[in-house]
């Protein structure tokens, strides 16, 4: 999903919905009807789609992140110095136009 980046928390209540429900599920749990399930409860396949990928990309520029500190960067001033200018053309690339900052920051 290329440059596919809606605002983030425009449509989060589903997630905010699930997390809540794996903290304090139903006590009946098992055996709802399809049939009974209310448009709110519905999942967004794009959505999860959309925060599937961006988690991807988030672990994949942390792993770059990671080689950095192992080899002994202990600030994000250092890490930052340190980067080769082909894990910065990584960066740019695993981001594909959506800022940095978007990629790595939870948007909640």
């Amino acid at each position: 999903m290329p440059n596919a980046t809606p605002p983030f928390g425009a449509d989060r209540p589903w997630l905010d919905r699930l997390e809540q429900n794996l903290e304090t599920p139903d006590a009946g749990g098992e055996g709802t009807d399809v049939e009974e399930t209310s448009e709110a409860d519905r999942i967004n396949y794009a959505q999860v789609e959309f925060e599937l990928d961006r988690m991807k990309k988030k672990l994949a520029i942390w792993e770059i992140f990671v080689r950095y500190m192992k080899d002994g960067a202990d600030s994000w001033s250092q890490v930052q110095h340190a980067l080769s200018t082909d894990d910065l053309n990584e960066i740019v690339r695993i981001c594909d136009g959506v800022p940095l900052r978007d990629v790595l920051l939870d948007p909640h």
